[in-house]
């Protein structure tokens, strides 16, 4: 899974623009392609929303999705990830959301390609396959990322109109982006995994997800939807 931009870019010096809405700490980045390439990041615009129990995550949330919808009408929302596995579980329960709102094949339309490792079939060009007969305004991909602070397990969520490699960038994987999709892409993930090393385990390797990440992820994948939901 990728590490949250914030915490790549903050480790190179990288500074963007911090404020507060909603009781929510909210981080911008905009990556040139230069700055892109140092990090192996695409270039494009990154929004972090760290939220807590105090925050109106809702509002936040719906806040944060509507800085990158500028004007279309029609979505498609692409989960993606295992929905067998708690901490890669977040693209399937969103899309879950979704279906429970009544609301697929209308304005907002949804799909979950499942992992390539299950299905034998690559991912992202089964997503392009979808778009080339839909052709939706924006594809809403949502996937769940690792951290390297616990703090922002289950409570950090980041939106980038940039690209999203399905899987967290293992090897040469296809990128999913607008010059595939032929639509505007937003890529929306939030952290439910973390290193042993980040936890202090230097005497450990693997890795760790919070004990109740079911719960957090449930949370998040409904706070998503509603977003998604109030945008179109």
């Amino acid at each position: 899974m990728q590490q949250l931009l914030i915490e790549a870019a903050q480790a190179h010096g990288l500074q963007g623009r911090r404020y507060d809405k909603y009781g929510a700490v909210f981080d911008e980045c905009r990556l040139d392609k230069k700055l892109a390439d140092k990090l192996g990041r695409r270039a494009g615009n990154y929004l972090t929303v760290q939220t807590d129990e105090d925050t109106e995550a809702q509002k936040a949330l719906k806040h944060a999705l509507r800085s990158f919808v500028k004007r279309g009408k029609r979505a498609l929302v692409v989960g993606f990830g295992n929905g067998d596995v708690v901490a890669d579980a977040l693209g399937a329960k969103v899309v879950g959301c979704l279906k429970e709102a009544g609301i697929a094949g209308g304005r907002i339309s949804v799909f979950a390609p499942d992992v390539g490792a299950l299905t034998n079939l690559d991912s992202v060009r089964l997503v392009q396959a979808v778009t080339d007969g839909f052709s939706p305004d924006y594809v809403i991909a949502v996937d769940a990322l690792a951290t390297a602070k616990a703090e922002r397990l289950g409570t950090c969520f980041q939106f980038t109109d940039s690209a999203l490699r399905p899987g967290g960038g293992i090897g040469d994987g296809k990128v999913l982006d607008r010059a595939c999709l032929g639509s505007r892409l937003i890529a929306i993930g939030v952290p439910f995994i973390i290193s042993a090393q980040d936890l202090g385990a230097k005497d450990k390797v693997g890795y760790f997800v919070p004990y109740d990440a079911d719960k957090r992820s449930d949370i998040c994948a409904k706070l998503i939807a509603e977003a998604v939901c109030d945008c179109f």
